[in-house]
C-alpha cells in the first residue's frame, strides 16, 4: 500500500485492526524492519508500518525535504492526516524515537501513547558525565564508519555500522540474509546520516511538559550512547515508565520481534487500560 503525502508518496504495510498503530524504523532500516514485530500484533492493533523518506531500495521517495529528525517527525503528523486517523499509538526505534518525540511535543494531541527503544541523539542529556561518555562511546562506533563512508565503501560501512550498534563485532555477517539485505539496501544513507540537518534540539526542559502515555526500554546489553539517552528520557517525561530489557542490545527490534512485540503489547494494554 502507499500513503501520500504532499511532496512524496510512501510505502507502507497496513495490517490487522483495532486503534491505529504506527510502527517507525531506526537507520538502515524500512518497512521490511519491523514487519515481523507488526505480524505479531495484528490480531488487536491496525498496523500502519511505513518506509520513511530516504530509505528503503531504489527507486526511493525522497520529496523536498532534506534528510533528518526535524523532516521526520513533521512526516509523522502528516502521514497520520493522510490516513485520516486523528490520534495514534506511535512505536519509534533509534533514529526515529528522537523525531517522534519532536512530533509529540509539537503536536500530543495526535498521538495517544508513545513506545520509544533506545533514542540515541543526546540533546536532553544534562549530566556532565554521561555526555562525556556518549561523546567517547560514539567517537569510537563512528570511526571506522565515516573512513569507509569517505571511500565511498558503502557495504563495510554498513557492516561497521551494524556491529557499532550491536556492540560486537560480526554482528552484521551472523544476521539472516534477509536482514542482512535490508541493510545493504539502505547502506548508501549513512552519507545522509553524516550530513543531516542538526537533531531537534529538544531539551530536558522541553521533555518536562510531555503529556502524552511513555515508555522508554532499553537493552540491559546495549552500548552507553543508548542507555544513558534512554535513562535521561525516562527521567525527564513526567509519569514514564522505565523497561531495563534482560540480555538485550540496540538491535532488539529486529533480532527478537516475538520478544520486542510482547514489549509493546504491555505497553498498549496499560496505555489502553
Amino acid at each position: 500500500m502507499a500513503i501520500r503525502l504532499p511532496d512524496v508518496t510512501l510505502a507502507a504495510d497496513i495490517i490487522g485492526d483495532g486503534p491505529p498503530l504506527l510502527l517507525l524504523h531506526g537507520a538502515l532500516g524500512d518497512r521490511r524492519t519491523l514487519a515481523p514485530v507488526a505480524a505479531q500484533l495484528a490480531d488487536r492493533w491496525r498496523l500502519v508500518v511505513p518506509t520513511q523518506r530516504h530509505f528503503g531500495p531504489a527507486p526511493r521517495s525522497v520529496g523536498i525535504k532534506r534528510f533528518g529528525t526535524a523532516s521526520q517527525a513533521e512526516d509523522l503528523v502528516v502521514m497520520l492526516d493522510a490516513l485520516g486517523l486523528a490520534r495514534a499509538h506511535v512505536v519509534a526505534w533509534s533514529f526515529s524515537a528522537h523525531s517522534t518525540l519532536a512530533a509529540a511535543l509539537d503536536a500530543p494531541e495526535r498521538i495517544r501513547s508513545l513506545f520509544l527503544y533506545e533514542p540515541g541523539f543526546p540533546t536532553f542529556v544534562t549530566d556532565a558525565a554521561a555526555q562525556a561518555e556518549i561523546s567517547a562511546d560514539g567517537a569510537r562506533a563512528f570511526g571506522p564508519v565515516a573512513k569507509a563512508a569517505q571511500r565511498g565503501d558503502w557495504a563495510e560501512a554498513a557492516r561497521d555500522l551494524i556491529d557499532a550498534a550491536a556492540g560486537t563485532v560480526g554482528w552484521f555477517d551472523a544476521q539472516p540474509p534477509e536482514v542482512r539485505q535490508i541493510h545493504l539496501d539502505n547502506a548508501d544513507t549513512i552519507g545522509l546520516l553524516f550530513s543531516q540537518t542538526p537533531p531537534v534540539p529538544i531539551a530536558a526542559g522541553d521533555l518536562a511538559r510531555l503529556v502524552v502515555p511513555t515508555t522508554l526500554a532499553w537493552g540491559a546489553d546495549t552500548t552507553a550512547t543508548y542507555r544513558l539517552v534512554s535513562q535521561a528520557a525516562a527521567q525527564a517525561i513526567p509519569g514514564a515508565r522505565s523497561i531495563v530489557v534482560p540480555a538485550a542490545g540496540h538491535l532488539l527490534p529486529e533480532a527478537d520481534p516475538i520478544r520486542f512485540a510482547r514489549l509493546i503489547a504491555a505497553h498498549l494494554e496499560g496505555a489502553e487500560g
